[in-house]
């Protein structure tokens, strides 16, 4: 899928202003912030997922220089970040943190809410890590 940039970018700098006005700790805004950034990054360099409005399939594939050749499939919701290839939930899920993968699930659904035109909105609420 081609990406606009524009637009992810946008999506991008509204969820770090928003994330500045959560209730969050300040390890917690941090650990999102870099979850954020990863998720920018490696959906404009590799685009490999699936999106529904509720629902975001998603390919993580290991860096070249990685010594690890398999990729790994999450299906990623507002609540969960689930591994599809294993059972089970991803690794920071699991430890009650953010991962990418539900950072990449919220600039998506930001990046087409807007590419669509439905809504023009001007903040989005970060969620909490794990809801288990």
């Amino acid at each position: 899928m081609k990406i606009n940039r524009t637009l992810l970018e946008t999506a991008f700098l509204l969820t770090q202003k928003t994330l500045e006005r959560q209730n969050l700790p300040d390890f917690m805004k941090e650990r999102w912030r870099r979850a954020l950034e990863k998720a920018h990054q490696l959906i404009l360099e590799k685009p490999y997922f699936a999106w529904q409005p509720n629902q975001l399939t998603i390919v993580s594939i290991p860096k070249e220089n990685s010594k690890k050749i398999d990729c790994r499939f999450y299906q990623v919701t507002a609540e969960t970040c689930s591994r599809l290839d294993k059972i089970g939930y991803c690794q920071a899920f699991y430890e009650g943190f953010p991962c990418w993968h539900r950072a990449a699930f919220l600039l998506l659904g930001i990046y087409f809410e807007k590419s669509a035109n439905k809504s023009q909105k001007d903040s989005v609420s970060i969620p909490t890590v794990n809801f288990s």
